[in-house]
């Protein structure tokens, strides 16, 4: 009696194991990042092996591991009621109450080490869970390979049959940005990783106004400049092509491309006859509410990485270029010819100094500044020290919002170009 009873509790203690290696074998394979795959397993390639070859099945891993799973925990169930049955003898107590107490007891025995527990274990190290079950979990996926796979082709065909929705998606655009922030604060998703699915998500709704070089900050030369003048603004500003005008900027009649200005470069002769309106590019012109989705495609159809942004009057509000739309996507892109400088410094314990061009979405983010500008008509720190003036404000003009003393540092050409941010505590 005492011999059998052993055995068969050694039976259930070896098939709750089991069900712990099983569910701990799906939380961690199904963990795996296979792009830190290779840095986790590279001390070890025969593990490595292993492991891919049931990854790169998904279907028939999880087949093996819910038959392997169920089997375990149907056989613990059968043992256990044959332990039931054998306490009510040895005990003399009724088999109803001996059957209840053991449905309690193997519940709690399931759920906490063969489910609960293992699973834990495998979300917090899923590298190391997966290393020390991937040769037995190997050998069980060879030994019942016919069965998984005929399985796993059954509910192929199953799936084929269902008839699925795709005009609704599971996760609405609105969401994406909201799910990708989560995945990067988690680790899942790195810095770069996640800007670039930000970039992509609002790409489709951002205009041409929101990304393009304002009118004061455009490179311009008219049309009667000289050469030398203007191989001058070439060389200073780094830019290939400068927008042509006739009296002011609102009358650009072409786009001068620095290539188109070499063979005048060694033939003195030649600049006396040159005319820059005749060598000059026609221009594309834009209105400030075209998404960039759709210049995007107008840039590739056309064959051009510029076009010059028109205000609802017709003036020139901005210019804006191919490389703009994609740093929209990926991020700011340096050449040679950029200079970078930092629209928000740090100059000491709650004092930042902010470029006037600093967008006020950024600036609330960062320093915790609480400036409303839904019904304003301004969207930079510049735009908002104007509104707050009244006038071209003078340098060191200073005020007082929301808890944040605000002095103006720099005026350039009218505009607010560096202020000077204190929080006051």
């Amino acid at each position: 009696m005492d011999i059998d009873w052993s055995i068969k509790a050694g039976i259930l203690l070896v098939l709750i194991l089991g069900s712990a290696f099983f569910s701990g074998s799906e939380v961690a394979l199904f963990s795996l990042d296979k792009k830190k795959f290779e840095k986790n397993f590279k001390s070890n390639r025969i593990i490595s092996r292993y492991i891919l070859s049931l990854i790169n099945f998904p279907r028939r891993l999880l087949v093996t591991i819910l038959i392997g799973n169920t089997s375990a925990n149907v056989a613990a169930s059968i043992v256990a009621v044959f332990l039931a049955f054998d306490a009510a003898i040895y005990f003399s107590i009724a088999p109803e109450i001996a059957l209840t107490v053991q449905i309690v007891i193997l519940t709690v025995l399931v759920l906490v080490f063969g489910e609960l527990f293992p699973k834990i274990a495998a979300t917090k190290n899923p590298y190391l869970f997966s290393k020390i079950i991937a040769v037995p979990m190997y050998y069980f996926n060879i030994l019942i390979y016919p069965a998984a796979e005929l399985i796993s082709e059954f509910i192929k065909l199953l799936i084929s049959k269902i008839k699925i929705d795709n005009s609704k998606s599971a996760i609405s655009r609105e969401e994406i940005p909201h799910l990708t922030t989560i995945s990067h604060q988690k680790g899942a998703l790195e810095e770069e990783e996640h800007n670039l699915i930000s970039g992509l998500v609002s790409f489709a709704s951002v205009t041409v106004e929101e990304i393009m070089t304002p009118r004061v900050d455009i490179i311009a030369v008219p049309a009667d400049v000289s050469y030398d003048d203007l191989m001058n603004i070439i060389t200073h500003s780094g830019h290939s092509r400068i927008p042509l005008f006739k009296d002011d900027l609102d009358e650009v009649v072409g786009i001068i491309y620095a290539k188109d200005l070499l063979p005048f470069s060694r033939n003195p002769e030649l600049r006396t006859h040159l005319s820059l309106k005749k060598i000059s590019r026609k221009a594309l012109f834009v209105p400030e509410t075209k998404l960039i989705s759709e210049l995007l495609k107008e840039f590739q159809d056309k064959k051009m990485h510029l076009a010059i942004v028109v205000d609802e009057y017709g003036g020139t509000a901005g210019l804006v270029t191919l490389e703009d739309i994609i740093e929209e996507v990926v991020g700011e892109i340096w050449d040679e010819y950029d200079k970078e400088e930092d629209q928000l410094g740090l100059v000491e314990t709650n004092k930042w100094l902010a470029l006037g061009k600093i967008p006020i979405d950024e600036l609330n983010m960062i320093i915790g500044t609480s400036i409303k500008n839904e019904d304003e008509d301004f969207d930079t720190l510049g735009g908002f020290v104007l509104n707050h003036a009244g006038i071209i404000p003078s340098e060191n003009y200073q005020f007082i919002h929301d808890g944040y003393k605000y002095i103006v540092k720099e005026i350039h050409k009218k505009r607010v170009k560096k202020i000077l941010i204190e929080k006051l505590v």
